[in-house]
């Protein structure tokens, strides 16, 4: 069972009361309890958050952040909700912080489940430009304007602009019945910029930006990975945790460099490996190649780099670029973390042209956003980022690493592509790109992740036997049935098969 009980529900406070000094219901709050008994409170108030505040504010509303992104937000050790009622109160429970801030609670509001209700969405966007006057708060309880402006950028995408005029209409009508006359202003100069009747100097998000400017994009690839986004959205993906050891970290950094640029084409033995990587040797006067393997392990094995992932389209360009930059330093012709000037393209498929790049990559983003953290989000940067391919050349180590940042981030094993199971993955790529056909991209990637997670990389030597003994580090034409073996013991995903119609 996992039900939340309350006197506000009619239950008996009596029973309710008995029940608890049973230990057959645990006390939550006053007159609020659960019959979750296993699960850690703090988690059980989190998963029934908006149960639980509508029984202890029943006549508040959500409101500022908590109104936009409806889930409580993480502060100082635990999480907080903000909601505006008749009176001022901040309640404490086991994970929870609920700030009841005084004001008008009974207009301009919608429901979102029975007994609460929520800011409406103009009301929302005017809350989250006002000023935070509270230092404890700030950066907390509102969105902030750089996020207002990335929602309404996106609302025009998704409608016209006769809904922001509307839009824009009620928040007018709103601000004068609540006192938000600056957060107006702000908010009509956000929209002006947007709809180009006024300065996009007003601006600072780079996705409004390049919404504003009408700034160009591949629309046949956002085809693509809306498509992208709702297949994963149909899988059953397996959770792989991954428990943190500096050795075992440094371990998978190194075959994640050594199979990347195998893949590349920057071939080595992985005794040559070894020694470019651990002793900082160069191998037969390859320094670019050699430069190529040791970039690609300090990145991958830096914890704190690699486990930022981004919160915006201005922090992926960031990220792409200072990335990139570090893989490619020593190739000053591939010209490191600038995005490409000429089209490029592998085999008949040709790429983003440069003048899209930006704009897909924001517009690619908003899809990004939209799937669950952790593994759905992994496979779907890495598959935007090998699409677009926004650099000359590095892209395909590049949008590998992009993806393993996403797990790292969510404490999930890594994803290495072992040469043995290249032509597979490369083939998935390809039916993605060609066909919108998912189902082997996601298959390969799923494997290659739980094998993976199959190694123990706590000794070195051991895990370079498993792979030698599982011929990952062999061509596909030499180890791939023995390889096959292997991944037939292990537990993977349901990945459903996909029509190409």
């Amino acid at each position: 069972m996992n039900k939340i009980y309350s006197t506000h529900d009619n239950h008996d406070p009596k029973k309710l009361s008995r029940l608890s000094r049973e230990g057959k219901l645990r006390r939550i709050y006053q007159g609020i309890y659960t019959d979750n008994l296993d699960m850690p409170l703090e988690k059980v108030i989190y998963n029934h958050w908006m149960q639980v505040v509508s029984h202890i504010v029943p006549s508040g509303i959500l409101s500022f952040r908590t109104a936009h992104e409806l889930r409580p937000t993480p502060f100082e050790s635990q999480f907080i909700v903000f909601l505006t009622s008749s009176y001022n109160k901040t309640v404490t429970l086991p994970g929870l912080v609920i700030k009841i801030i005084k004001g008008n609670h009974t207009s301009f509001c919608e429901p979102i489940i029975p007994q609460l209700n929520s800011t409406n969405l103009p009301r929302t966007l005017l809350e989250n430009l006002s000023t935070v006057r509270g230092v404890r708060y700030r950066g907390i309880k509102t969105i902030g304007k750089e996020n207002v402006e990335r929602v309404l950028a996106t609302l025009l995408q998704r409608h016209d602009e006769a809904y922001l005029n509307h839009l824009r209409d009620e928040a007018k009508d709103i601000s004068k019945k609540l006192n938000y006359h600056r957060e107006f202003d702000q908010l009509n100069s956000i929209i002006g910029a947007l709809l180009s009747t006024s300065s996009i100097d007003e601006l600072s998000n780079q996705y409004a930006k390049s919404i504003a400017r009408s700034e160009p994009f591949d629309i046949n690839r956002i085809t693509l990975f809306e498509k992208l986004a709702s297949y994963l959205k149909k899988c059953q993906l397996v959770t792989r945790n991954y428990t943190f050891s500096m050795v075992s970290f440094r371990n998978i950094a190194f075959f994640e460099s050594y199979f990347s640029n195998y893949i590349e084409g920057t071939q080595f033995l992985i005794d040559e490996a070894e020694d470019i990587t651990f002793q900082g040797k160069e191998i037969n006067h390859r320094h670019e190649d050699s430069h190529d393997v040791q970039a690609h392990f300090l990145l991958s094995n830096d914890y704190t780099e690699i486990s930022i992932t981004p919160r915006t389209a201005e922090e992926l360009l960031s990220l792409l670029k200072n990335r990139h930059h570090y893989l490619m330093s020593a190739r000053s012709d591939k010209q490191p973390g600038i995005f490409k000037d000429k089209p490029n393209q592998a085999g008949n498929t040709l790429f983003v042209e440069p003048k899209n790049v930006i704009g897909t990559l924001c517009h690619g983003f908003d899809i990004y956003q939209t799937l669950e953290e952790g593994f759905p989000r992994s496979l779907f940067m890495h598959f935007m980022i090998s699409e677009v391919h926004p650099f000359i050349d590095g892209n395909g180590r590049l949008s590998r690493v992009m993806m393993n940042a996403e797990l790292v981030k969510h404490e999930l094993f890594k994803i290495i592509v072992p040469t043995v199971h290249r032509d597979n993955y490369l083939n998935g790529l390809r039916l993605a790109t060609r066909d919108g056909n998912f189902h082997i991209y996601t298959k390969v990637l799923d494997q290659a992740h739980a094998y993976t997670a199959s190694v123990d990389w706590q000794l070195y030597g051991e895990a370079r036997e498993k792979i030698e003994n599982d011929f990952a580090d062999k061509t596909p034409d030499e180890g791939l049935p023995t390889f096959n073996r292997v991944l037939r013991k292990l537990t993977l995903s349901d990945i459903p098969l996909q029509s190409t119609t």
